[in-house]
């Protein structure tokens, strides 16, 4: 192994002797150890902004956030073409699953203030610049599949990126839902439901599903992270459903 070290801090590793496995199923965690050192050794060595939470114990990779899904989805992308990180409407085809955990799936862009305001206003930017009016945007979900990251850990919208206005995003805090629509968010409010998602109305913040099923959309630190955290690898048609798209509310 190669590790290269400035300022006493490693930027970059290289090791010659791994041979992933990789997943055989659509949709898996990272259950290989030489699949998680790949995955370390890409982000220490492309984005060496990333504070990077990821582990490897119990037999899988653990944590989770919005830079470290996009990295994993780069070196993805890069490397294994015929798989990508799971979206938010893959993670509802198998909920129990994924019960106990929390992945997170997209961005939420509600306003341009704070938390996160310097990156909120930068995809506000790019949002406009494609044409979206104001009315258009706030709030919008992002899907972190097909978003790149900058070295200064800018979210940058590709070819690739999907987005949706979602009204759902508006639900007082706690509303309960039992279906979800085309993209995996709350289609409609259901009193009887078990399922609730978690709102709030300012700034840019992660979107997730959470340990108990629900959908959160709360959190503005984008950074953290911690064991219950999941990266969900999509395999097969799963991974190819995106190049198909173009990218505003008719993807959906």
């Amino acid at each position: 192994m190669k590790i290269k070290v400035s300022h006493g801090r490693i930027i970059g590793i290289e090791e010659q002797d791994l041979n992933p496995v990789l997943p055989t199923t659509d949709l898996s965690f990272v259950e290989d150890k030489d699949l998680f050192r790949e995955i370390r050794n890409y982000i220490k060595s492309e984005h060496q902004n990333i504070d990077y939470k990821l582990s490897f114990q119990d037999g899988v990779m653990k944590g989770s956030n919005p830079y470290l899904q996009i990295a994993v989805d780069m070196f993805l992308k890069n490397n294994y073409p015929n798989f990508r990180i799971a979206r938010q409407r893959d993670l509802e085809t198998d909920l129990e699953k994924f019960k106990g955990f929390y992945m997170d799936s997209g961005l939420v862009l509600r306003s341009k203030d704070n938390p996160n305001s310097a990156q909120a206003i930068n995809l506000y930017n790019q949002l406009r610049a494609r044409g979206l009016k104001d009315s258009e945007i706030f709030p919008m979900f992002i899907d972190l599949r097909g978003v790149e990251l900058t070295k200064d850990l800018e979210f940058k919208l590709t070819d690739e990126s999907t987005y949706k206005q979602a009204d759902c995003l508006n639900w007082d805090s706690g509303t309960r839902y039992s279906q979800t629509d085309e993209v995996g968010l709350p289609k409609e409010k259901d009193l009887s439901g078990t399922r609730r998602i978690w709102t709030t109305n300012n700034g840019l913040r992660s979107f997730y599903l959470d340990s108990d099923l629900g959908a959160g959309s709360l959190d503005g630190d984008l950074s953290g992270s911690n064991g219950g955290g999941r990266c969900v690898v999509a395999g097969g048609r799963r991974s190819h459903e995106v190049a198909e798209q173009t990218n505003f509310l008719h993807n959906f």
